[in-house]
């Protein structure tokens, strides 16, 4: 396997991968209390680190960790928002979800706006949230507040631990509306106490983090499509000693049809469906051909116009592990497909040896304009496309309609591929293989006919000041092989995308729902998670070599782990540590500066640079696009930031990461060289 190859199955192995912690957790003797029994269930699952801010209610929590160390790995975040982001980060590079520990609604609340991004990235995340004790709530203590509340607007699933209340109809068990009075207090009443923790978490992992969201038709399912689970733990129930006590399956509905006889039906018509949509793509890209000829013909010989076939592709569709972008640059050569992707995407693997993608505009008018030119477009794990708000004179959704040719948008939806047992690279690769030969015998860089990208990086710009595009093309000149780049820079950063088509193989993370302050979170989190793949690779490695030939008992304790090792990209098998860099506009960095100090605690190696144009540049641009009347001082003090300009030296230095300023491109390509060296946390403050 090549260095490339390897980074490409990276991923699937970070999925595959299975923490240590999980088989010493089941094996450990019974719990002593609620809070350890929840903590070694959500270990069992597969949970291996909690992003936390404890407070008075998760104390018991907290022990628990201790009893469990070094099982579940704390990392301390000094802010909500900052765990909640890591978490989101943590899970989009491991495939699985990590822990957050938050203090009662405040604690929630003031996490909410990097929830909202996981629940539109789709990213696992279980939050652990404390609460007032079941007798104490109705006195309505000050920190008292409507948790179930806040984590219905962000969560697939709301547990409230001891209650009866559970969301967990796609695992097999019941769906109930809890006890009378409400919440925890009325479900303890009821009976369920302690008795469920480890029950609860248990189920809601599985059925909402580990595997899928839960079902459309969940009674408790609060935000479709979210893996966000938040579990809600009475103060009272984490001390109490816990009472084993398994969960009663439902009846089955009269009628009900048997879930291997649905899924058979359902594979059945997605089979039928892939047949259809490549009859379709090879009709549409026919046409496109002979209208491209004919125009080249009127022409005098000069061809025009795009191929009219597109593949528009989000979710894991945009991944390398189980071929999905393979198979997806199949389709693109042998229709002459165009690959497009979402604008704000959840994660890509990205670079060399791998499809090159045609990123949507962000502005409505361009990105309508842009999926006009196809004929025919596919969607895979992609929901159709919306603007990200609503202009004066701007369409909202941005495909066509389609009355007079149904045949002209081809949707491979979530739903619809968990029904019939498929995910989106199943879909692809079916999809490829329905195209016949021309397909399926198409490989990168060699008969691809330009449909994945060769290596190339872009040459450092000449010295002089420093602009946006000189900041985009220095990045991807010197960007390591592996690297996690975690891109919030709005305006400064725009092209980024065209700058690093061809560097060595990479991941790509960007902002999904719009709430400003989640890159450096994510950076911290892509990183603990970057740490955690390398701790597996090198105790897989130890095994090896502790049993001669690494098979045997040590394989078989470490399960799917070896993937891990195997899989392991070229710079973790020299020894160098995987590097995340993030590309941060300034303005949203002020919203989650404690994440620095989180990096610096942790020793990560995480690059920051910011980019410093003294401004909330977007809205700016906002305020050119609907035409405002003039720009007053009203704006002008609301989109300002230069007075006081920040200093993001002193700032990166009071949280213990050390910093540098730049103003020219050869600054910024030697301080960043010199970073990316280096073991822990550097920020480099890029004055734009």
């Amino acid at each position: 396997m090549s260095s490339q190859q390897a980074a490409s199955s990276n991923a699937a192995a970070a999925v595959a991968a299975v923490p240590a912690g999980a088989a010493a957790a089941a094996a450990a003797p019974p719990a002593a209390t609620g809070a350890e029994a929840l903590l070694r269930a959500a270990v069992a699952a597969g949970a291996d680190v909690v992003f936390a801010n404890p407070g008075t209610t998760e104390m018991w929590l907290v022990a628990a960790m201790d009893t469990l160390w070094p099982a579940v790995r704390p990392v301390l975040c000094l802010h909500e928002n900052v765990a909640t982001g890591a978490a989101d980060g943590y899970a989009r590079v491991a495939r699985r979800p990590a822990l957050t520990l938050l203090h009662l609604g405040p604690g929630l609340a003031n996490g909410l706006a990097n929830l909202h991004n996981a629940r539109r990235a789709r990213s696992p995340v279980v939050n652990l949230v404390g609460d007032m004790a079941t007798w104490h709530r109705d006195n309505d203590p000050p920190l008292n507040s409507p948790i179930e509340a806040l984590a219905a607007s962000v969560s697939g699933v709301v547990l409230v631990a001891g209650s009866g209340q559970r969301s967990v109809q796609g695992a097999g068990f019941a769906t109930q509306a809890g006890g009378g009075g409400g919440g925890a207090a009325g479900g303890a009443e009821s009976g369920g106490g302690a008795a469920d923790l480890a029950a609860d978490l248990t189920a809601a992992m599985a059925a909402a983090a580990l595997t899928a969201p839960a079902p459309a038709g969940s009674s408790r399912l609060t935000q479709p499509g979210s893996r966000v689970v938040t579990v809600i733990i009475p103060h009272d129930l984490s001390w109490e000693p816990p009472i084993a006590q398994p969960l009663a399956a439902p009846p089955a509905p009269a009628g009900a049809v048997p879930a291997s006889a649905a899924s058979a039906v359902e594979a059945e018509a997605a089979e039928a469906f892939v047949r259809d949509c490549a009859a379709a793509l090879l009709k549409a890209a026919a046409t496109a051909r002979a209208r491209s000829a004919s125009a080249a013909a009127a022409a005098g010989g000069s061809g025009g116009g795009g191929s009219g076939v597109a593949l528009y592709l989000g979710g894991e569709a945009l991944l390398a592990d189980r071929g999905a972008l393979l198979a997806a640059g199949q389709i693109a050569a042998a229709t002459g497909a165009v690959l497009l992707c979402e604008g704000a995407f959840a994660r890509a693997d990205r670079g060399a040896g791998l499809p090159p993608l045609r990123r949507l505009p962000y502005f409505p008018q361009e990105a309508a304009a842009e999926l006009a030119k196809y004929g025919c477009l596919v969607l895979v794990d992609a929901r159709p496309p919306v603007a990200n708000f609503g202009y004066k004179g701007a369409p909202g959704r941005l495909l066509r309609p389609q009355e007079d040719d149904p045949t002209a948008v081809w949707e491979f939806d979530p739903a619809a591929l968990a029904a019939a047992g498929w995910d989106a690279a199943t879909a692809l690769r079916r999809l490829a293989a329905a195209l016949g030969p021309a397909a399926t015998s198409v490989r990168p860089l060699v008969n691809c006919r330009g449909a994945f990208a060769s290596p190339r990086r872009p040459p450092l710009p000449p010295p002089g000041r420093l602009t946006p595009a000189a900041l985009c093309s220095v990045v991807a000149a010197l960007q390591p092989e592996g690297a996690v780049v975690v891109d919030e820079s709005l305006t400064s950063g725009s092209s980024y995308w065209e700058a690093s088509q061809g560097c060595p193989p990479f991941v790509h993370l960007t902002l999904t729902g719009g709430a400003i302050g989640s890159g450096p979170p994510m950076a911290l989190g892509a990183a603990v998670a970057l740490a955690a793949s390398e701790q597996t690779a090198k105790d897989v490695a130890a095994g090896a070599v502790a049993t001669g030939s690494g098979s045997g008992d040590a394989t078989a304790a470490t399960g799917a782990s070896a993937a891990a090792a195997a899989a392991a990209p070229a710079s973790a098998a020299s020894g160098r540590r995987r590097r995340v860099i993030n590309l941060q506009a300034d303005g949203s960095a002020m919203y989650s500066l404690q994440a620095l100090w989180s990096q610096a605690r942790e020793q990560l190696p995480v690059t920051t640079i910011v980019c410093a144009n003294s401004s909330y540049a977007i809205l700016r641009v906002e305020a050119a696009r609907q035409r405002l009347p003039g720009v007053g001082p009203a704006t002008r003090a609301l989109t300002d930031l230069s007075s006081p300009r920040l200093d993001w030296v002193a700032l990166a230095g009071g949280m213990g990461v050390p910093a540098a300023r730049v103003d020219t491109t050869e600054g910024l390509a030697e301080q960043l060289t010199a970073a990316l060296q280096m073991p822990g946390p550097f920020l480099i403050q890029a004055n734009l």
